[in-house]
């Protein structure tokens, strides 16, 4: 990691308690357009070390995207970045990938006894309103996986849309440290990584965290979800019809 401002108190939180995960390569931002297009351009002038995943951090972005090109509201006092997490793999399941990050989101969260659940496929919900937005995407070359990229925007400390929630207004702090939730994002990407072949496990404890109260966008609420399948799908019925929802990452 690259010990300046920030990027060190990242490392500093990161570094305790780790197990076996490897070093990251931090770069912060004070702002930039968007964390993507960083990660983009970085990608194209430079190659991703096997051994060391790329994190680019900034504290507001001005045009940020997320799902279906939507605008990604990303003030400062929240935690926004892209990452690039080498895989390198024939054998790295790219179905179970998008619910393993949601699962491990859930499941840090857990461990904090705050209780969150997911909104299939790419959302962390409290309650009734969004602390978190990912987009996972994976980089291919023929059958093998080269390399995952994730995009990530957390409300910590900034001012949501009523539609969303912050962590600070959940557990009634001010000034959460931006560096310790970025450290347990970090980790949380790793788990989702280095943990790909534990499917049933993924799977189950997915199903554990999933909301059934809010439908994909385009089902209207005579549907019912009922869980998430094997493939990293949602499947929902009314009647006695069922349907299956695949994920478009």
């Amino acid at each position: 990691m690259k010990f300046i401002g920030s990027s060190a108190k990242t490392s500093f939180f990161y570094r305790n308690g780790l197990n076996n995960f490897p070093n990251w390569k931090l770069i912060y931002k004070y702002k930039c357009s968007s964390t993507e297009i960083e990660l983009n351009n970085y990608l194209k002038t430079n190659k991703l070390k096997r051994s060391q995943p790329i994190a680019i951090f900034s504290r507001k972005q001005s045009q940020g995207v997320g799902q279906n090109g939507r605008k990604w509201i990303s003030p400062q006092g929240g935690i926004w970045l892209s990452a690039a997490y080498p895989i390198f793999s024939k054998d790295f399941s790219t179905d179970i990938f998008p619910v393993s990050i949601a699962f491990f989101l859930c499941e840090m969260f857990y461990r904090k006894s705050i209780e969150v659940k997911i909104k299939w496929p790419n959302d962390i919900f409290y309650g009734s309103k969004k602390l978190i937005g990912f987009l996972p995407k994976l980089i291919t070359r023929g059958n093998e996986v080269l390399y995952a990229k994730i995009g990530i925007g957390i409300n910590l400390n900034n001012f949501t849309p009523d539609e969303g929630i912050s962590l600070s207004k959940i557990l009634n702090k001010k000034n959460l440290s931006e560096s310790y939730w970025s450290s347990k994002i970090l980790k949380v990407f790793n788990k989702a990584i280095l943990y790909n072949n534990h499917k049933k496990q993924i799977i189950y404890g997915a199903n554990k965290f999933l909301n059934r109260q809010f439908l994909p966008k385009g089902y209207e609420n005579n549907w019912t979800i009922f869980e998430i399948d094997e493939m990293g799908s949602l499947k929902i019925f009314k009647d006695n019809i069922q349907k299956t929802i695949k994920s478009y990452f």
